[in-house]
């Protein structure tokens, strides 16, 4: 986040409503920040991006930030949602690079044309400095701004919604009731074939319910800044999220000795070089029968075994095949259950290196190079 020094100066704190509230994970999808763990823009594979405003009398300015699965390496866009508006975009792959797509009116004026065409996020992330970039598979944040209470359900111009950010990033506080986002937020991705815009599978974001406890002003909100969570949520926020998203185990079951079938982990608000978590996986039959490696020892002292995995970069997914294949007679596991266990940081990473990992993990299939069945499996 190299920007950070130079957007912490002159930021002007509208005080908007107390830190109060600690932040929780919503259950009724709606919240003030989202998080879409996996998107995929990969050979005849798109993901559609959808944002909500769920609120029918207030408008809500935010940001969208796209993030590559090796260092979260980001592009990412402003919106601006009038009550009840919907934003959309598409992420697609052509050649090597990655493009967003969209045609939506809740875009920037200034933005509209070349998104309409399609906006290489790819060479746009590495001309601003970013290096290693990977954006054919990644995450979604959707990050609070303000909101704006209207007073009624009637259409707002998208250029009085323009010229409110101008004004935040000016310093200065725009006529209307300005408030920070209050829950109103929320949204979905759907995996598309490029040829087809019938969804294979739909994922709806992750959402949080007071993340947002202040509206920001100043150079922190500028369109050309990097999207930080620690200071467009607050390092108390973004540390209340990281702890609700901090596991140990997660388990899903399996079918077909796992073939075509991924498990997908998103460690948000890493962004590190190099970062590598260690794991241990247990694996059953529906008869409960458990893999057992039997060891041998006949010398003395007995070697140390090490029975750890390992994942790297942001966004890690992993073969279910490959896991089963891991096992000492694969083909007793045609289906059963699988716990990946004691997912542990080994880089300095979140709360850092031996402490459990804060993730999303999703669950999918690859059917006829299509995604399908995408969903999120439990954690402990």
């Amino acid at each position: 986040m190299k920007k950070v020094t130079s957007a912490l100066i002159g930021v002007s704190l509208a005080a908007s409503m107390a830190l109060a509230s600690n932040v929780v994970k919503s259950t009724d999808g709606r919240g003030d920040f989202l998080i879409a763990p996996l998107y995929v823009a990969k050979g005849n594979v798109c993901t559609k991006v959808t944002v909500y405003n769920t609120n029918t009398t207030r408008s809500i300015l935010a940001k969208v930030a796209f993030r590559e699965q090796t260092y979260s390496n980001e592009v990412d866009i402003p919106i601006f949602l009038s009550p009840g508006d919907v934003w959309t975009g598409k992420l697609c792959q052509q050649g090597s690079d990655v493009y967003l797509y969209s045609s939506d009116d809740s875009n920037h004026p200034q933005a509209k044309a070349m998104l309409a065409k399609g906006v290489d996020i790819t060479s746009y992330s590495v001309k601003s400095g970013h290096t290693d970039v990977d954006f054919s598979t990644g995450y979604i944040e959707v990050y609070p701004i303000a909101e704006f209470n209207e007073r009624s359900d009637a259409k707002v111009a998208k250029s009085i919604l323009v010229n409110r950010w101008d004004s935040l990033i000016k310093g200065k506080y725009p006529s209307n009731t300005l408030k920070r986002v209050y829950n109103d937020l929320a949204g979905n991705v759907e995996y598309v074939d490029k040829n087809d815009p019938t969804p294979t599978s739909i994922l709806p974001m992750t959402a949080f319910k007071n993340a947002h406890s202040k509206t920001l002003t100043g150079q922190v909100v500028a369109y050309g800044n990097d999207t930080n969570p620690y200071i467009l949520l607050g390092r108390e926020k973004t540390t209340q999220i990281l702890k609700i998203l901090q596991h140990k185990t997660t388990t899903f079951t399996y079918s077909n000795y796992g073939k075509n079938q991924f498990i997908a982990f998103d460690f948000p608000f890493g962004y590190n070089h190099d970062q590598i978590r260690k794991f241990e996986i247990e694996v059953r039959d529906t008869k409960e029968n458990k893999d057992v490696k039997k060891e041998v020892v006949i010398f003395s002292p007995a070697p140390k075994i090490n029975k750890s995995n390992y994942m790297k970069n942001e966004v890690a997914i992993i073969s279910v095949a490959d896991l089963i294949s891991k096992t000492s007679n694969p083909k007793l596991f045609k289906e059963g259950q699988i716990q990946i266990k004691d997912i542990t940081n080994v880089t300095d990473v979140q709360f850092g290196p031996g402490k459990h990992a804060s993730f999303i993990p999703t669950f999918f299939m690859i059917t006829n190079n299509k995604i399908t069945n995408a969903h999120y499996i439990p954690t402990k």
